[in-house]
């Protein structure tokens, strides 16, 4: 039998929802469960492995060294979803089939040069880049800075009286001096932060991955393919190009991003642009999204510098490539993905972002 991983958050049950969450149900309760759980999948990674070795390099470049893909990108339980009655590797599990189908259309891409890909395929490459997207540790940081920025904003605007009359509406007592006091302790430096947990991270996954495949879809794709030329890929392989046109203030996501890339394996990569052109044509954007508009072409040393540097500027922690391929890593790298900001550093962050008023500006 098959049975639905729902979690409670998870309001949406589109088609896509189904194809992702739906693992098997099994009645082995020995059944050894999976901890060692890969946020870029496997099978990925040995495109740009030799013999199942690829070379890793740490950011921001210091060091560098040999690993098996079974080791890369590894986090010890980090889909766990403690409690579930299907067992707590459940997420991992249900990742399993929808992983096996895109290696299949992989596969058909790189090896067997399929192009331009039929439309449940086109989906089913769809479907792996952007729950790449949102299954990563990346994404569950982003979770957690929001979170932080709605807290610290609550406490922010919250006086002693309307603390007190919150006290009262769950039946207790509260007065003000112990009420500004307990705001004053929780606006002090570091009073507050937020864990996301791996249930609420899947959860995110399962509501947003039918509304956010539509923006991958409906790009118009390039398939880049290079004779010579290495590819390097990360912990984050799918790369945002920005807008130029897009103002300072506003950040960058699947739907304001100019295109994306995403290194297929070390001599393929996938380059989405904007459908804009297409729509301003009177195109309808059913005809992007069918892919009536993809192409395939020879990579040049353009290409392969431009994709290359995308996806080191992606990176979270780590760039991998084929053993053979250290000349195509950039020379100048950037620092790792700092996961240590309070809330403090957010809630500035976020209020620069958001409500800073640069009208007068340039």
């Amino acid at each position: 039998s098959r049975n639905w991983y729902i979690s409670q958050q998870w309001s949406s049950k589109s088609a896509h929802d189904r194809r992702i969450l739906m693992a098997p149900q099994t009645s082995n309760t020995r059944r050894k469960r999976s901890t060692r759980h890969h946020v870029v999948p496997r099978f990925y990674l040995d495109g740009f492995a030799r013999r199942h070795q690829i070379r890793v390099v740490q950011l921001p470049g210091d060091i560098r060294f040999v690993q098996n893909v079974s080791d890369a990108t590894v986090q010890n339980n980090f889909y766990t979803v403690a409690g579930h009655p299907d067992g707590p590797d459940v997420f991992e599990r249900a990742m399993g089939p929808v992983e096996a189908e895109a290696a299949t259309v992989l596969r058909k891409v790189v090896d067997e040069g399929v192009w331009p890909l039929p439309g449940d395929d086109r989906e089913t490459l769809a479907t792996l880049i952007t729950l790449q997207i949102l299954r990563e540790p990346t994404q569950r940081q982003q979770m957690r800075n929001t979170a932080l920025a709605a807290a610290r904003l609550l406490i922010d605007t919250t006086s002693p009286e309307r603390l007190q009359k919150l006290v009262e509406a769950g039946g207790e007592q509260l007065s003000a001096e112990d009420a500004a006091r307990q705001l004053q302790e929780l606006r002090a430096a570091g009073a507050i932060d937020v864990t996301v947990s791996a249930a609420s991270h899947a959860g995110q996954i399962g509501y947003l991955l039918p509304r956010l495949i539509r923006y991958i879809m409906g790009r118009p794709w390039a398939l880049v393919r290079f004779a010579r030329r290495g590819l390097i890929t990360s912990d984050s392989p799918v790369s945002l190009v920005p807008d130029p046109s897009m103002p300072a203030h506003m950040r960058m996501g699947l739907m304001t991003a100019r295109g994306f890339t995403f290194p297929l394996n070390r001599r393929t990569a996938l380059m989405m642009s904007s459908p804009e052109p297409f729509i301003n044509a009177g195109r309808h954007v059913d005809e992007v999204t069918s892919g009536a508009f993809d192409l395939a072409r020879p990579g040049s040393t353009r290409d392969e510098r431009a994709i290359n540097l995308a996806t080191a500027l992606g990176a979270r922690e780590r760039i991998y490539h084929h053993p053979d391929d250290d000349a195509f890593v950039p020379e100048v790298l950037p620092e790792p993905v700092d996961d240590t900001l309070s809330s403090d550093d957010i809630y500035t962050d976020f209020d620069e972002a958001w409500l800073t008023d640069d009208s007068s500006a340039e």
